[in-house]
């Protein structure tokens, strides 16, 4: 472990086994042992850690074991004295510190990494590409002279749609006659949101005409927005946004009044989310009858293959059934953009290779109510993903592809099918010497943080995930992607594939290697058709 936890997970071994295997997964635990591996309390200690850093603590029975196990010296400096001290609420207060720090471990860790001023810093100020600089025109006019209100803006992963959007929001920051006013960047995750503020802040400070003011809507953060006397960047993800909707809190709806009343453009990132039911309110939430509405997507539409495509015509409809798409240097339209970018080594080349996966004497049978998820849902079950996940065969068949890939020096990100496939992939890996991690939607976010900042300065060399870097993830180092998880969706699968797809004009690879685990993609196109299914709607 890299993440300032070592201590913690000392401590958590001298628990020993019996005790330990109360506080972790039952599933993990039980899939190491078929695959031969000796069950120590290191191990899973190890796994909690991982999973959990130090939130592990939040559990007070955990609380209790170590109290149990401490010296009494070290017990009465710090306050821990009787056998009640471990009911306290864990959290960034007084009493979770001490708690650290009589193990040795820093209360800094307790500071979540969303509340983090780190900026990564480029080495040089790159112009936009000919593609993308048509591409900000082109958002130009529509947002001076259309008079419709809505489009969506399609670039493929990788393309540079955040720098692109944000180079056209400067312009039309700059064009503005007044300094009362809003933009808003709605994104979906932490790491979208964080994103769009750091590229935002670089662009605006070499472009901007005035001081800007940043306000931050995300991770439960409570903004204290008076007026708008500033050109005012908003960024919120939609679950703060949607939370802002049904809150009764007059201080919450009167700041969303003050977005909404001063909001002259709205941004939609992953836009193919819009039209469903919370992501709309959210939207609804900040714009105005007057806003300007822009989506960004790489992947404008919602089915899947053989899918019912209204739901894809609705998003359409959203958006004025206006699209702004990349065209090539001379403002022709493409055939196939993903051919061009590639070709302009803006995309790197991929290598396609399959593995087996669960074989037919593995097969999963959907029953009726997994079959009407996938109508419902456009997406594999859980359910049928847990089983997957489960396949003790099909897992030991995935690490020796990533073995593989690993002796080759390939930087690799996996995309598992379960959170706990995720967990047992990343151990296995890390028991047979590789430097490998795995995160998940539950992991700390100080520990995703890090696992992602090691990655990406190579000091990982394998990433295992579920259901986290589908999008506002980018490593332009990573040579590998193995697809793990099965997929009906286009648009997932397309955000998976493009996690590796920077080539060098991008600071990425010229090649990557895409392995896909044969059981979990049934009919799917390949890249460039993936990027124009949608086209014919």
């Amino acid at each position: 472990m890299s993440y300032n936890l070592e201590h913690l997970k000392e401590t958590l071994s001298q628990l020993g086994v019996n005790t330990l295997q109360n506080f972790t997964n039952k599933s993990i635990i039980k899939q190491l042992r078929a695959a031969g591996q000796t069950i120590d309390p290191d191990l899973i200690a190890d796994i909690i850690i991982t999973e959990q850093g130090v939130e592990c603590l939040r559990n007070k029975e955990i609380r209790k074991e170590i109290l149990d196990l401490l010296p009494e010296k070290n017990l009465t400096e710090f306050g821990f004295g009787n056998s009640g001290a471990y009911r306290f609420t864990w959290g960034n207060n007084q009493r979770s510190r001490e708690f650290l720090e009589m193990l040795g471990t820093s209360p800094d860790l307790l500071i979540s990494s969303e509340k983090a001023e780190e900026q990564d810093i480029t080495e040089i100020e790159m112009p936009l590409w000919r593609y993308q600089n048509l591409v900000r025109k082109k958002i130009n006019n529509f947002l001076l002279y259309r008079k419709k209100r809505k489009s969506l803006v399609h670039m493929p992963t990788g393309a540079g749609k955040t720098r692109t959007m944000l180079e056209s929001v400067c312009d039309f920051m700059r064009l503005q006659d007044s300094s009362n006013y809003v933009i808003v960047w709605l994104a979906h995750s932490e790491e979208l949101c964080d994103q769009a503020v750091e590229s935002f802040v670089k662009l605006w400070t070499k472009h901007g005409d005035e001081d800007a003011n940043i306000v931050r809507l995300w991770g439960g953060r409570a903004q204290n927005l008076e007026e708008i006397s500033s050109p005012t960047f908003v960024v919120s993800s939609f679950q703060t946004a949607y939370s802002m909707t049904s809150s009764n809190n007059d201080e919450s709806f009167r700041i969303s009044n003050l977005i909404r009343t001063n909001c002259k453009l709205l941004v939609v990132d992953e836009a193919h989310q819009s039209i469903a039911p919370t992501y709309n309110q959210a939207i609804r939430l900040f714009a105005n009858a007057s806003s300007k509405v822009l989506g960004l997507t790489a992947t404008p539409g919602r089915h899947h293959i053989g899918g019912d495509p209204q739901e894809t015509v609705k998003l359409h409809d959203f958006y004025d059934n206006e699209k702004i798409d990349i065209v090539g240097d001379n403002g022709e339209a493409l055939e196939d953009p993903i051919d061009f970018l590639t070709e302009k080594e803006i995309l790197s080349q991929i290598e396609f290779f399959s593995i087996e996966g669960s074989n037919e004497e593995d097969s999963i049978h959907l029953n009726d109510e997994e079959v009407a998820y996938i109508a419902k849902y456009m997406d594999i079950p859980p359910s049928v993903l847990k089983k997957l996940g489960d396949d003790e065969k099909r897992t030991q068949r995935i690490v020796a592809q990533i073995m593989d890939l690993v002796s080759k020096s390939d930087p690799t990100i996996v995309f598992a099918s379960s959170k706990e496939s995720a967990m047992v992939i990343s151990t296995l890996l890390k028991l047979r010497g590789v430097k490998a991690e795995s995160i998940v939607g539950e992991t700390h976010s100080k520990i995703r943080h890090d696992a992602i900042n090691e990655f990406k300065s190579g000091n990982l060399q394998v990433l295992v995930n579920f259901g986290v870097l589908t999008t506002g993830f980018d490593s332009p180092n990573i040579r590998a992607v193995v697809i793990a998880r099965p997929t009906t969706s286009v648009v997932l699968y397309s955000q998976m594939i493009g996690r590796g797809l920077r080539g060098p004009k991008m600071r990425g690879e010229p090649v990557c290697k895409i392995v896909n685990v044969k059981d979990n993609l049934v009919n799917m196109p390949n890249v460039s058709q993936a990027f124009l299914f949608f086209e014919k709607l």
